[in-house]
């Protein structure tokens, strides 16, 4: 299962290649911190680390993961064996704080890490993937961050976007441990909603590509949930789908994208800089056991560029509860990733 699981999390690892990660100084500072996945680069983690006193290269070194020496032709069997061998240097190297993405993540680095101290930067139900025992009083060697349920939120606001939408396409990753628990949660609201959601598992690329393909008639929108598979020729698939049949996308997080329509969730900056502060605390003697669980904040993103594009017009009560509003032609001045770009970005 270990190895099985270590597929997944590699294609995540995938998005980093081309920014130009390097391992940590030579030296030893008095900290080690394993940055173990973050969305394409940890410098907001390390920012924060360095206003509450933690100097890289003075008091604390990063360990992070490198993919660029594997180059553009790696296939993902290739990324797991590094993603392991880098795993078992960062084990062997006396690390005082494992930092995981999600805490499925940290439930599989638990067995391999033993008792160092391990905190998730989001997770929708730490409880229910045995991250923790409970919220306020986690009780292990693992904390984190908990998102607010805003899949939940998520569903209500597309149908406030489109008040006629009786059909969700739910896409999914059976091998995030919270998986189910999130779909009947959702499930709950959809059926107060008189929506119908269509779960659909996707373990893989070739699966969410033959889910694109073979999508039923009358889906309103397609719903993404952690993690869907990362892979540049299904998401070619996912927009042209999605646009072919005018339909939106909904993403998990707030970070604009041009193939969505809407993102609802966490902002990636801010529960990295949280999770920075709860490493922090443990940095200065604090227990994970006794460090409470902390709730991310979500934020809503509507692109009305893509609304645009599918003719959907999205109403003035949605565009008011918006954190962020991404208009047409602003995507042109955003940084855009390039998986064949071996420099720093």
């Amino acid at each position: 299962m270990k190895y099985k699981y270590a597929i997944v999390i590699v294609s995540a690892f995938m998005m980093m290649l081309g920014f130009g990660y390097t391992h940590a100084q030579e030296n030893t500072p008095q900290y080690v911190v394993a940055l173990t996945s973050f969305f394409i680069d940890p410098q907001y983690f390390k920012d924060e680390m360095t206003q509450l006193g933690y100097i890289e290269g003075e008091n604390i070194r990063y360990m992070t993961f490198s993919f660029v020496d594997l180059g553009e032709n790696a296939m993902p069997e290739d990324f797991m064996n590094e993603y392991n061998r880098q795993l078992q240097i960062m084990i062997e190297s006396d690390v005082d704080v494992f930092v995981t993405n999600t805490d499925t993540d940290a439930v599989f680095l638990k067995a391999t890490v033993g008792d160092t101290p391990i905190v998730f930067a989001r997770s929708d139900d730490p409880v229910a993937t045995g991250a923790v025992a409970d919220l306020i009083t986690p009780g292990g060697t693992i904390t984190g961050i908990v998102t607010n349920r805003p899949h939940e939120r998520r569903l209500q606001i597309l149908k406030e976007i489109k008040p006629s939408t009786d059909k969700v396409y739910y896409l999914y990753s059976p091998m995030t441990l919270e998986a189910e628990t999130v779909l009947g949660q959702v499930q709950v609201v959809a059926t107060q909603l008189d929506v119908q959601l269509i779960p659909v598992p996707t373990p893989d690329a070739a699966t969410a590509i033959d889910a694109m393909k073979n999508m039923p008639e009358g889906v309103d929108w397609i719903f993404l949930t952690p993690f869907v598979p990362f892979d540049f020729a299904f998401f070619a698939e996912m927009q042209t789908t999605a646009i072919a049949n005018g339909i939106g996308i909904a993403g998990v997080i707030d970070d604009p994208s041009p193939m969505y329509l809407m993102g609802y969730g966490p902002n990636i900056e801010s529960t990295d800089r949280q999770s920075a502060r709860i490493v922090a605390r443990i940095l200065r003697g604090a227990s994970p056991a006794d460090l409470p669980v902390e709730i991310a904040e979500n934020y809503l993103t509507i692109n009305l560029e893509m609304a645009q594009t599918i003719n959907l017009e999205i109403p003035l009560g949605v565009l008011r509860q918006a954190n962020r509003i991404m208009r047409p032609g602003d995507f042109d001045n955003l940084p855009t990733f390039n998986p064949n770009n071996n420099t720093d970005s």
